[in-house]
């Protein structure tokens, strides 16, 4: 019998590693013509190095659509609660036992894992302000109570262009939880009204559903309702519990390194 998913019930933690706390949550059916990958950053990451001294750093990991499971949020702090009082004798002995660990549960053909934002991390290169233009300002008089990709439209000219917002909330399916984030939306093809874009977006406020799903269900939407030559969109969710999640989906095949440059000031 599968044990049971951790998030929303009280859980004991793990004074040491302990690898069987990870929870693996089925990702679903196949998603014909989708890529994407899944980004991650934990801020609580800590161990016991060779000689018993804490150290400290975020941790980064990035797995792919292509995963059978994505990883249970609040099993991946258990995890790493773990960790923190384990010795490991170095940096790469680390990530490599964090990397096995997490391809075991997710059954995915691979797993990047880094530290960051530590001293010797790449923190002053990321990237705060989305690229484009930011459709938040619209004035669009209310929104659905649910979704509905109905009041998407596309007009006849084409255009390349990226669309921002800020204003994506969604809820934990679980524990009802509000998540908050912001989406960044990238595409070629018959230009996108505006403000029909908010207006969808903001009708995401009474949804329950996992950043994953609610990512690659507005790629879907869009992609129906406007056909657009290639599209891409990436949910950048503010951390909770001490991890930020940051969905991409797309039409082709994009640079997860490309994603990891951008950690919002909110994030």
């Amino acid at each position: 019998m599968m044990k049971e998913m951790p998030l929303g019930r009280q859980a004991p933690w793990p004074e040491t590693y302990d690898p069987s706390v990870l929870y693996p949550i089925p990702r679903g059916g196949s998603r014909p013509g989708m890529h994407g990958f899944d980004l991650w950053r934990a801020y609580e990451l800590s161990w016991l190095d060779g000689k018993g001294k804490p150290e400290a750093a975020m941790l980064q990991l990035v797995y792919p659509l292509a995963s059978r499971n994505i990883v249970e949020s609040k099993s991946l702090k258990l995890y790493l609660h773990g960790v923190a009082n384990t010795a490991f004798a170095g940096r790469d002995e680390l990530l490599e036992t964090i990397r096995c660990d997490l391809e075991a549960i997710l059954a995915a053909p691979w797993v990047h894992v880094s530290l960051l934002a530590d001293r010797q991390g790449p923190a002053t290169d990321w990237m705060h302000d989305l690229p484009g233009v930011c459709i938040d300002g619209l004035d669009i008089g209310g929104f659905p109570d649910r979704i509905d990709p109905g009041v998407l439209k596309a007009q006849e000219n084409r255009k390349t262009e990226s669309l921002h917002s800020h204003l994506l909330k969604t809820s934990c399916p679980i524990t009802g939880q509000p998540d908050w984030a912001s989406v960044l939306v990238e595409y070629r093809g018959k230009g996108i009204d505006h403000a029909s874009l908010l207006e969808y977006l903001c009708s995401y406020r009474g949804h329950r559903g996992f950043s994953e799903e609610c990512c690659e269900r507005i790629f879907q939407d869009i992609d129906q309702a406007c056909s657009p030559e290639s599209l891409a969109v990436s949910c950048f969710y503010t951390r909770r519990g001490g991890i930020d999640i940051n969905p991409v989906r797309s039409s082709y095949e994009k640079n997860p390194e490309e994603s990891a440059r951008y950690r919002l000031l909110r994030q």
